[in-house]
């Protein structure tokens, strides 16, 4: 088995942060995004193929030191043309005699993949309360047998999720090519859903199978509120003498915490500093200085700098506010 993971957007709703790195290495609860993603992979493959953009060599470099034979492609900023062109760059990467899982490398998720996969084909889903606002799948006789875009009228509340399980890669690559050379958008992009329902309308059997939890990473406040759920995966620190430390935290051990209230909710990353401050509901990255401050709902980038009052910042990495 191998796992095509694209991960080669622009995040422009994770900005500043994702101004100076790629969405999925944004650190939260403990670790970069995909570093979740591939917590749930595991043992299942030895061999990924990532899609990146053009500043997506770190997500390769974090991948490989996870242990994994990684192969990728590089998505030119003119080729960002949807999901099912992404996908279909990797044609020349992947074995056609294996089966393909395909995962977004921006959205943390918990679920059995080993117990989906025996089951053959698959596309994840979640039950959601406005399914107006996702992709969403028609099931008929237990099977998928359309996918509708954000539909006003929804035929289910199950939303796409984005993981995908192929045991026929050719036919996935088949439909690839043909919503390409046919010229097939759906708001101006190759869709990855457009080429499914090519395959479905040539007899391909596919299941609906639902996640037990699907985290959204898509902006800056949703990133903060999912980080509560996925420090109950991945909380850790060590109690620091003259500090109160509120769990769920995530608190490397090199990170420097000093006369002040540190949580719920926090991520402080490798050599930062807290310093005679309160922060809650926030990331800091590495090597970043927080000092003489009250933050909440806060996003500090690398080797930043925040000094002094009340506030709500969100700052990329090597800024400095004071």
């Amino acid at each position: 088995m191998q796992v095509v993971i694209p991960a080669a957007g622009f995040a422009k709703r994770m900005r500043p942060l994702s101004l100076t790195k790629p969405k999925s290495l944004i650190p939260v609860a403990g670790k970069p995004i995909i570093g979740h993603i591939l917590d749930q992979i595991g043992d299942l493959t030895e061999r990924i193929i990532l899609v990146v953009g053009e500043n997506g060599h770190g997500i390769v470099e974090y991948v490989r030191n996870r242990g994994y034979d990684v192969d990728y492609v590089v998505q030119r900023k003119e080729e960002m043309l949807g999901l099912g062109y992404a996908i279909n760059l990797t044609r020349e990467k992947v074995n056609f005699d294996e089966p393909l899982l395909i995962i977004l490398g921006d959205t943390p998720f918990r679920m059995d993949l080993r117990g989906a996969m025996q089951g053959g084909d698959f596309i994840a889903v979640k039950s959601v309360d406005n399914p107006k606002r996702f992709g969403v799948v028609r099931i008929e006789g237990g099977y998928v047998v359309d996918m509708v875009e954000k539909p006003e009228v929804p035929p289910s509340n199950l939303a796409i999720v984005g993981i995908y399980y192929f045991t026929d890669v050719p036919l996935l690559y088949d439909a690839l090519n043909h919503i390409i050379r046919s010229d097939i958008r759906t708001k101006g992009e190759y869709q990855l859903t457009d080429a499914m329902k090519v395959m479905i309308a040539k007899g391909w059997k596919v299941k609906a199978v639902e996640v037990e939890e699907w985290l959204d990473c898509g902006t800056l406040d949703q990133t903060i509120i999912s980080q509560r759920k996925l420090l109950e995966w991945n909380s850790h620190y060590r109690e620091r003498e003259g500090s109160l430390i509120v769990p769920p935290v995530y608190i490397h051990d090199t990170a420097v915490i000093e006369g002040s209230i540190v949580g719920p909710n926090v991520h402080v990353g490798e050599g930062a500093v807290v310093r005679n401050s309160i922060v809650r509901n926030s990331i800091i990255d590495r090597g970043s200085t927080v000092e003489d401050v009250i933050l909440d709902n806060s996003l500090i980038g690398e080797e930043a700098k925040v000094k002094g009052s009340a506030r709500k910042v969100r700052i990329s990495d090597h800024s400095d506010v004071s």
